[in-house]
């Protein structure tokens, strides 16, 4: 077998790389970048100033700062593969309500009957068993809502994110219908769900749950001031845009310090539909 000197190789490719090498060390020219950013300044300013003035004028109407300008994107405990973390919160905030109506208008439930007793008291259960799930096996509901008391109605929440398992929804309808036959089931989920999946299940996705929480803030900040479980409500709001409608907070911090940004279509009518007022 041939002895090979490993040492003496490296140091012959060694030296052929310094052979090879230019000895002028180049440096880029940076001096295109720099006149693109120039010419592009002024756009990225107005887009700045017209952000800073929309999350003025969400702030002003919250009685707090607005959720995008606040930092909940790195939590742990509300990471984006939590989903029990936002059911928890959920089941807290719809209790805070302390209004079935306002209860109705978060989870975008058109139902008459549930809606004719917006004036009765309702209790927020997490985890409830119920017989039937998926096909063959018990299961337990996300959040179940009582109206009235006695029981006069029941509405049923499964809390979704991106997890597809959607076919024990209709074993939970079976088991909340055989008790009521009025019974409704909501779907919270981030993805525009296909009707044919929900299993009879009326779709809320998070956009419209985040924007109605944002509503019902301003509603209870007008009628009793700004306090603790409203701010709390925005923090909530905070984590369902930053987290899992990924909205971000840069551009809206970057905005509120008037440095240059690119304002999104999607961030833009966000905001825009956020401002609007519920009769309009």
């Amino acid at each position: 077998m041939q002895n090979i000197d490993h040492i003496a190789v490296l140091g012959q490719w060694a030296e052929w790389g310094r052979a090879c090498s230019s000895s002028r060390q180049s440096r880029p020219d940076w001096s295109a970048v720099d006149s693109l950013i120039e010419a592009a300044k002024p756009r990225l300013m107005e887009d700045s100033r017209a952000l800073r003035e929309l999350l003025q004028r969400s702030s002003d109407r919250l009685k707090f700062t607005d959720p995008l300008l606040c930092d909940l994107g790195l939590h742990r405990w509300l990471a984006r593969d939590r989903e029990e973390a936002y059911s928890d919160w959920l089941a807290w905030v719809l209790e805070q309500l302390r209004d079935a109506a306002a209860v109705l208008r978060v989870l975008g439930v058109q139902s008459p009957q549930l809606q004719s007793l917006g004036s009765e008291g309702y209790r927020v259960e997490r985890e409830v068993y119920l017989k039937e799930g998926a096909p063959g096996y018990e299961g337990r509901i996300d959040l179940l809502i009582r109206f009235g008391k006695p029981e006069r109605c029941l509405l049923g929440v499964e809390v979704k994110k991106w997890d597809e398992s959607y076919e024990k929804q209709r074993g939970y309808l079976a088991s909340l219908r055989a008790r009521c036959p009025d019974a409704v089931g909501v779907l919270v989920a981030i993805p525009e769900v296909p009707e044919v999946s929900r299993c009879e299940f009326q779709l809320r996705r998070w956009r419209d749950v985040a924007l109605a929480l944002r509503r019902e803030v301003a509603i209870s900040v007008r009628s009793h001031g700004p306090d603790i479980i409203p701010a709390m409500m925005c923090g909530f709001v905070a984590a369902i845009e930053q987290n899992l409608l990924e909205l971000g907070n840069t551009a809206a911090r970057r905005a509120s310090k008037l440095q240059p940004i690119w304002l999104s279509p999607q961030l833009k009518s966000y905001l825009l539909e956020a401002l609007k007022e519920e009769n309009e």
